[in-house]
């Protein structure tokens, strides 16, 4: 009970803001209960002075209120419709707004732990769950337990003992229902996780259809989602019994209440003298009372279910924000990069992934880490950065700890082009200028005929306006790095990171890309000039301009030196260029 009071608490700065129009809301709701309550009261003149007495003037009158009752009820009933539906959209647009920023600002490790179908879920399924409680189920609280207030306020006035009757019977109906409430939202919480499997499996495999294709996995993974859509099924199926049993519940409650009233009313029409007037007014309030407890039953539910997402929204947005911490402003020339006895490991109960890393580097220095798949090489390069933060040791530029640094400052002096080349669903100028808007299109120019990409470019449909098909499947592997080599020249950072760059493209386009990195006789403004430059490659033909390779082997720096030297140990260096040229 105290962890739904809490959600709804979370609630309240986001419905502030929009007092007006839930007062607005409120308003309209206690016009609309209290109009209902007025229907059930009109019954008794109907009844008494229409089919008893046979008054020709109440004939008239009557309908007509009845009419004039309905039509401002319906009135009111849209504006409470509107109000409450446009808090409950501008909530739940704020609170959808607040768990992208929030998932977008997590630290790369506990992304690294959330799948991504489960984080989508999460902005789409359960703001979903929460728009319909806000919108929907919410205000029907509110309105149907007005309605409830005022036609109880009628019962009472009628006829307080036969309401006793009533008011006995509701506990029976309130103690089942509230406990098929605690069920749904443990319902909702497991189907929750498996919409959440079934997002990400879609995520994985209808991006990776062509490999699926490749490898005549169709039917696996088809029968791999019939698995998933089935356990789906059987949560879904469990909330409808939840839903299905708590209506037919109210129905029959309800059914032996009325069936009791009509007996003690009746009785008290034949042997006590109370009017029919009165009997059928009574009895139209008790069907009209019915009807909300019977909305109320059915919505909790619904509030279950809300509460239940609620708790998953926040655990999203009271996650803790990547550190920007560092009041230290960023030297206005960087001369010098330092990693020093660096130790670092992702699952901190196994052992080091990286140990004891000393590189250093200056400017106009390009250093290359290279070595076999698996030895460390990526983890380096997302150091630097800040995606990660070493166990022990530090990161120095101009000899001054990263961490002293603001993070946004930190990213600011790095060009970073990572091995997995992602185009954004947008034009080829937005992807060069992305980080970079602020450049116009004279610079996006420059920058692409640098990288060797203004060529291809030009040749397209709409030139620099044409739009990248998602993950960039318009483009060539090698059209889409050197779109990225654009990016990196257009930012114009002081230190340059390249992960596996040109680790899937064809001899000729390393051979551009590699023009574009260090410069080629017709075009010397490679990318690396100038700069602290920073190679992460498996492909060695990519690194052999590099002034010193640092060689890694099971996260440790076994050979370091120019191509030159390390051909001369006659180490790991060298048996992978040998394996290198064999292939």
């Amino acid at each position: 009970m105290k962890k739904d009071f809490n959600i709804f608490k979370r609630l309240v700065p986001y419905i502030l803001p929009h007092k007006k129009r839930l007062i607005l809301a409120m308003i309209s709701m206690a016009i609309v209960s209290v109009l209902t309550g007025l229907l059930a009261y009109v019954v008794k003149p109907l009844i008494n002075d229409i089919f008893v007495t046979k008054s020709y003037e109440d004939l008239l009158l009557i309908p007509v209120l009845v009419i004039a009752i309905f039509v401002v009820k319906n009135i009111f009933y849209y504006a409470e419709f509107y109000y409450i539906g446009s808090v409950g959209q501008s909530i739940v647009r704020v609170l959808r707004d607040e768990v992208y920023s929030a998932i977008v600002k997590f630290p790369a490790p506990k992304l690294n732990k959330i799948p991504t179908g489960i984080l989508i879920a999460r902005i789409t399924y359960d703001i979903n769950i929460i728009q319909r409680t806000v919108s929907d189920s919410v205000s029907a609280v509110m309105k149907d337990i007005l309605t409830i207030l005022v036609l109880v306020a009628v019962v009472v006035y009628m006829d307080f003992y036969l309401a006793i009757v009533v008011f006995v019977l509701f506990p029976v109906v309130i103690i089942p229902v509230t406990l098929l409430g605690k069920k749904a939202r443990k319902t909702s919480t497991d189907t929750q996780t498996e919409m959440g499997n079934i997002t990400k499996f879609l995520d994985e495999t209808i991006s990776s259809l062509r490999t699926v294709k490749a490898y005549n996995m169709e039917e696996f993974e088809i029968n791999h989602f019939k698995k998933l859509s089935d356990n789906l099924y059987r949560f879904l199926m469990r909330m409808t019994k939840i839903r299905g049993l708590t209506v037919p519940f109210v129905e029959l409650i309800g059914g032996i209440s009325v069936s009791l009233i009509i007996f003690i009313g009746g009785l008290q029409v034949i042997k006590f003298g109370y009017t029919p007037g009165n009997f059928f007014s009574f009895l139209t309030a008790i069907l009209l009372l019915y009807e909300p407890v019977k909305s109320l039953s059915r919505l909790n539910n619904s509030l279950q279910e809300g509460i239940a997402a609620g708790t998953r929204i926040f655990d999203i947005i009271d996650g803790e924000p990547e550190k920007t911490e560092g009041k230290r402003p960023l030297p206005a020339e960087i001369n010098s990069l330092e990693i020093k006895n660096l130790y670092f490991s992702y699952d901190k109960n196994r052992d080091y992934d990286l140990k004891n890393i000393n590189i250093k580097t200056q400017k106009g220095k390009i250093i290359a880490i290279a070595g076999y798949s698996g030895a460390g090489k990526s983890t380096v390069s997302m150091l630097i950065p800040r995606f990660y933060d070493p166990d022990s040791g530090e990161i120095r530029i101009n000899g001054i700890n990263i961490n002293e640094f603001n993070l946004k400052d930190l990213r600011e002096s790095i060009a970073y082009v990572s091995q997995q080349v992602i185009l954004f669903n947008e034009s080829i100028r937005f992807n060069i200028a992305y980080g970079s808007f602020h450049k116009d299109m004279e610079d996006i120019i420059r920058a692409s005929k640098f990288a060797f990409a203004h060529d291809f470019i030009i040749k397209l449909p709409n030139g620099y306006d044409t739009v990248v098909d998602e993950a960039g499947l318009r483009l060539s592997g090698g059209e889409k790095q050197r779109i990225l080599i654009a990016r990196a020249f257009l930012k114009d950072a002081p230190i340059i990171i390249l992960d596996e760059a040109t680790s899937s493209l064809d001899s000729e386009s390393e051979k551009e890309i590699q023009g574009a990195l260090f410069g080629t006789d017709e075009s010397p403004h490679g990318l690396c000039r100038n700069k602290i430059a920073v190679i992460i490659a498996h492909r060695l033909s990519t690194i052999k301009r590099a002034d010193t390779i640092y060689v890694l082997e099971k996260g440790e720096i076994v050979e370091s030196g120019n191509h030159e030297e390390l051909i001369e140990i006659n180490g790991i260096y060298k048996n992978l260029l040998v394996k290198q040229i064999g292939n």
